[in-house]
C-alpha cells in the first residue's frame, strides 16, 4: 500500500501543468509567514478576512486553490482576471453562494487554507517532512504574484497539532493562535460535518479532493455519516477525544515557543472588541491597517445553540477538557 501511495505522489509531482515551465521563477522567491494556529471551527475564517481585508498580508485564495496549477501561468499571460472571472461564473452556474456550513460569501477572493492545495496534490493536510516542498512552491507562488513586501497570511487548522514542527522548518515564522470555548467547537464541528455529509456541498466539491471522493463513493459517506451521528454518541466522542488531543498539544508545546515568536487571542474577545484585538495582532507583527474598516460589522457572533447530546454530555466533556478549561477561564 505505502509503495502504491509513494507511486501516486511521484505521478503527480511529475505530471505536467501550464505552471510546470515557469516554477524556475520561483527560485529567489521569499517569504515571511505569519500562520493562524487553531481548531476548525475556533474562528480562523473570519480572522483570516478581517486580516486580510486590512491590506496588510499576502495570503491564498479560493482561486489559488481551485486553479493552483495555472496560477503563474495565468499571472504571466495576463490571464488571472478572464480565471477569476470564469471562475465566478461556474460558481454561480453551480448555485454556490456561501459554504452552507456557516453562510460565509463564497468568491474567488474568499481566504482559504492552504492544506487543501497539499491534499490535492496527493499529500496529508498537514505540514510534514514529505509535503513541505510543495507548501514552499505555493507559498513562492503567491509571493510572485503579490506585493513581495508583504507577509504572507497563512491558515491549515489541520497545522494545529503541529506548530512546533512548523516552526522547526520556518524559525522565522509568526504564530497567530485563536481559541474558542471547546465545548462550542465540538458543537460547531458536528453541526458542520453533518452537514456536509447530508447533502453534496458545492464549493467543497471544487476545493477538496477527497470530499468529492467521498460522496462519489456511496459506502465511503455512509460510514463518515455513521462516524459523525448522533448514534451511540459516535460523532460526539470522536470530537471530544480529538479536542483532548488537540488542547493537551498546545498545554505541552505553548512554552516551547518564545513569546516574540506568537500572540494569542479567543474567538469570544474577537467578536467582543474586534478593532482592539485586531489592532493586538497587528502591533505585535510590526503592521498598520492600509485600510479603514468597520470591525463591528466584520465580526459578528452568530447564535449558539447547542445539539442535544452536547447539552447531555456538557459536564462529562467539560471534565475531559478540564486543563484547556482552566487556562483559557472558559466555565
Amino acid at each position: 500500500m505505502a509503495k502504491i501511495e509513494t507511486e501516486a505522489k511521484r505521478l503527480v509531482n511529475t505530471k505536467s501543468t501550464p505552471d510546470t515551465k515557469h516554477l524556475d521563477l520561483l527560485d529567489k522567491i521569499d517569504f515571511n509567514p505569519v500562520f493562524i494556529m487553531a481548531e476548525h471551527r475556533s474562528g480562523t475564517t473570519v480572522l483570516y478576512q478581517t486580516l486580510v481585508k486590512t491590506q496588510s498580508f499576502n495570503f491564498i485564495k479560493a482561486y489559488h486553490v481551485i486553479k493552483y496549477n495555472e496560477i503563474l501561468s495565468n499571472y504571466l499571460n495576463n490571464k488571472e482576471d478572464q480565471a477569476c472571472q470564469d471562475l465566478l461564473e461556474l460558481l454561480v452556474s453551480l448555485g454556490v453562494k456561501d459554504r452552507v456550513i456557516d453562510n460565509v460569501e463564497v468568491t474567488p477572493n474568499l481566504p482559504e487554507e492552504y492544506g487543501f492545495i497539499l491534499q490535492n496534490c496527493g499529500y496529508q493536510f498537514h505540514l510534514n517532512p514529505d509535503n513541505l516542498h510543495i507548501f514552499k512552491e505555493l507559498c513562492k507562488k503567491i509571493q510572485f504574484i503579490s506585493d513581495t513586501n508583504r507577509p504572507l497570511l497563512l491558515s491549515n487548522p489541520w497545522c494545529y497539532q503541529h506548530f512546533m514542527y512548523v516552526k522547526s522548518v520556518f524559525p522565522q515564522a509568526k504564530f497567530i493562535f485563536i481559541h474558542r470555548h471547546p465545548i462550542h467547537v465540538i458543537n460547531s464541528k458536528l453541526k458542520a460535518e453533518r452537514s456536509m455529509l447530508s447533502n453534496r456541498n458545492e464549493y467543497a466539491n471544487l476545493v477538496s479532493n477527497r470530499y468529492q471522493d467521498t460522496f462519489k463513493n456511496s459506502f465511503k459517506r455512509w460510514y463518515h455519516q455513521l462516524l459523525y451521528s448522533s448514534y451511540f454518541d459516535l460523532g460526539l466522542r470522536r470530537f471530544t477525544r480529538s479536542a483532548v488531543t488537540s488542547t493537551t498539544y498546545f498545554l505541552q508545546n505553548i512554552d516551547a515557543l518564545s513569546q516574540t515568536d506568537y500572540v494569542s487571542i479567543t474567538y469570544e474577545e474577537l467578536c467582543n472588541a474586534p478593532e482592539i484585538t485586531i489592532f493586538k495582532i497587528l502591533e505585535f507583527l510590526g503592521l498598520e491597517a492600509k485600510d479603514t474598516l468597520d470591525y463591528k460589522s466584520l465580526i459578528q457572533p452568530r447564535p449558539l445553540k447547542l445539539l442535544p447530546e452536547i447539552v447531555r454530555n456538557y459536564d462529562e466533556i467539560r471534565e475531559q477538557l478540564k486543563p484547556y478549561f482552566v487556562y483559557h477561564k472558559y466555565v
